[in-house]
């Protein structure tokens, strides 16, 4: 509850900031700022450059662009009509003191992340699951202990479900408070059966309003030591909605964790924009929600997804900007087209796996599978082979991480329009042992073989599924 002051500051400001007209802010605030910005700090991240660039100077410039546009645009509250603004000492004081590390479950089965730089040595942390996948009901329990039983998982978040008791469910209804509870009851019994049951969850993905977050976080089974879910409208707003929950969450004292998906090409512009929008976001995420860690999903129009090499041009600098000037613990949500039993899933993986790692992420989250459209289209396996790539990739310069990761990008960018979306988890696992099928594993078996190829060091053995842990 020490942010309880800051969230009455919030609040005043939601009442009290400057009033715009939203489509003002849409349509001339926003696309004007990002435009002045890019030419006053000459932030350029030209097609035919690097993925993954190594110049500190342009993360620097970037960074203060970011920080810029915070300054400049603030937060509309849709609701009020009125931008939340902060002057730059009061975003610098609040980031100075923003946490660098958190700890995340219970024992035996607590997580603590911390904050990592560009090319650093340390650890990743891996938060696997769906991320609000729909997923068949009577699949939800198997296929959130396909990823509490991995080892490398040190996370997990849930997916939606598409039914309650076998209706539908409505958001802001007495529905939406059933399929909260339903989630929490589904999500424990899986870390249970995995043999992890103080392992931190993603909640409440079935939150659409904020009825489904106050009423599962009522009790302490889903309790402060999970990781709590608020999301920020695009472009830089919020609503009285969201903020309920982030009112809720700082009187509980729990752990926030703040999204934002910024739209390639929207208002925020092309590449360059994207990247000060990234930036300017996270920085807007922790003045908002007052959050303890954040993630970027920018998302393509078309595609869904996060992996066309525009979106990774814009996210590499965009994250070396926020991991050298900040001890924010920033998150990249990993969102391929292609889903399981598909190697283009796991070549976008990998791809963007290795440029968060090298870029100075403090974690990965996902991989929202088939871009999360297909229902059920999601498995354990791709978050293990997420977790492999990722520590395999500690360390990595991030020239030698821009050769690998171009290399990646011309195996999958032909599919892109494809939309391979592979199939359901009960075509790709064993629904009674929850084990991936052999045809499943030894597609993941030769991809893994492919980044040996490109010299990637990856170990030589299977994954079990015993609950044991292997990987050490």
């Amino acid at each position: 509850m020490r942010n309880t002051v800051r969230l009455l500051d919030v609040l005043e400001r939601m009442e009290s900031g400057p009033i715009i007209e939203e489509e003002d802010f849409d349509m001339n605030l926003v696309p004007e700022t990002m435009a002045r910005l890019q030419e006053k700090y000459d932030i350029r991240l030209p097609a035919d450059g690097p993925i993954i660039p190594d110049d500190d100077e342009l993360a620097d410039r970037l960074f203060e662009a970011g920080l810029e546009m915070a300054e400049t645009i603030g937060v509309l509250c849709t609701d009020t009509g009125r931008r939340m603004m902060w002057t730059r000492n009061e975003i610098l004081d609040a980031i100075n003191v923003a946490p660098d590390h958190s700890t995340i479950g219970v024992f035996p089965d607590e997580h603590t992340q911390h904050k990592r730089l560009p090319e650093d040595s340390r650890r990743i942390t891996i938060k696997g699951g769906p991320v609000g996948t729909p997923l068949p009901e009577a699949l939800f329990l198997i296929i959130q202990q396909s990823y509490a039983q991995e080892p490398l998982v040190d996370l997990m978040i849930d997916g939606s479900l598409e039914t309650v008791y076998g209706r539908e469910g409505r958001s802001h209804s007495p529905w939406e408070v059933l399929m909260a509870w339903h989630e929490m009851e589904l999500a424990l019994a899986a870390v249970q059966r995995a043999g992890r049951p103080g392992l931190g969850i993603g909640c409440v993905e079935n939150s659409v309003s904020e009825i489904g977050e106050l009423t599962a976080t009522s009790t302490d089974r889903f309790g402060p030591h999970h990781w709590h879910h608020v999301a920020m409208i695009s472009e830089f707003k919020t609503n009285y909605a969201l903020v309920t929950k982030v009112a809720h969450l700082v009187k509980s004292g729990s752990i926030i964790h703040s999204f934002y998906n910024t739209i390639y090409g929207g208002s925020a512009g092309g590449r360059e924009g994207v990247a000060i929008a990234i930036v300017g976001g996270c920085i807007l995420l922790q003045m908002g929600y007052m959050t303890t860690t954040h993630s970027v999903s920018p998302t393509h129009p078309f595609h869904g997804n996060t992996t066309t090499p525009d979106i990774l041009r814009a996210l590499a600098p965009a994250q070396q900007a926020i991991s050298r000037n900040t001890h924010l613990l920033n998150d990249v949500v990993i969102t391929p087209v292609g889903g399981p039993g598909t190697p283009t899933l796991l070549y976008e993986v990998a791809a963007q796996s290795i440029l968060a790692v090298s870029s100075g992420a403090a974690g990965l989250i996902g991989p929202r599978s088939a871009a999360g459209t297909a229902p059920g289209h999601v498995s354990g396996l791709e978050a293990c082979f997420m977790a492999e790539v990722a520590h395999a990739a500690r360390g990595m310069s991030r020239s030698e991480a821009n050769q690998m990761v171009l290399e990646l990008v011309a195996r999958y960018q032909a599919d892109l329009d494809k939309r391979p979306v592979g199939r359901r988890f009960d075509e790709v696992y064993d629904v009674a042992r929850v084990q991936p099928t052999e045809e499943w594993l030894n597609i993941y078996e030769e991809v893994k073989d492919e980044l040996r190829e490109i010299g990637l060091e990856l170990d030589r053995h299977l994954p079990t599924y015993s609950g044991e842990d292997t990987y050490a």
